[in-house]
């Protein structure tokens, strides 16, 4: 038999998918692991998410790879622009690891006494793609040598 926690993560994973519907977004549902995979198209480059459901935590997390691998010589450029991108944002971050030079986006959220409704989740993947979009072509210019990093800060001022 489920517990409460379970039949709450289920409850909000059906949320999750009916924001989703009302939108007519596409996405792939694993209703047993209440993970959905789906994506959008920005102004330049394709955007990745990946949403689940955490029972243990009762939370809500939005994952998206950048699809950006920094070069080595760049990697230490690269730590310092996530680190401006971060700077301000309200809600959300990137990760970034140094080793590797791979970027993701994190988004998340506790339903754990709260009644989170269709909005919530249009929020999060509205806020969460405009962030990613306006980030993703500057990570992978800046990668390439396109952009320096002081036009980097300069244009996260604008």
């Amino acid at each position: 038999m489920a517990d409460n926690n379970d039949l709450l993560a289920k409850s909000v994973f059906d949320t999750l998918c009916a924001a989703l519907d009302h939108d007519s977004w596409n996405y792939k549902k694993d209703a047993e692991n209440l993970r959905i995979e789906s994506g959008a198209r920005g102004e330049d480059l394709p955007i990745e998410l990946n949403i689940s459901i955490q029972p243990k935590s009762g939370a809500v997390l939005l994952l998206s790879s950048i699809p950006v691998t920094t070069p080595e010589d760049k990697r230490i450029e690269m730590a310092v622009a996530v680190s401006v991108a971060n700077n301000g944002m309200r809600w959300g971050n990137f990760d970034y690891n140094v080793a590797d030079g791979r970027i993701f986006f994190r988004m998340a959220g506790s339903y754990l006494g709260n009644l989170l409704g269709e909005e919530f989740f249009k929020n999060m993947l509205y806020t969460g793609c405009s962030t990613i979009d306006r980030y993703n072509d500057r990570f992978l210019m800046l990668a390439k040598g396109l952009l320096t990093l002081e036009k980097f800060v300069e244009l996260d001022q604008q």
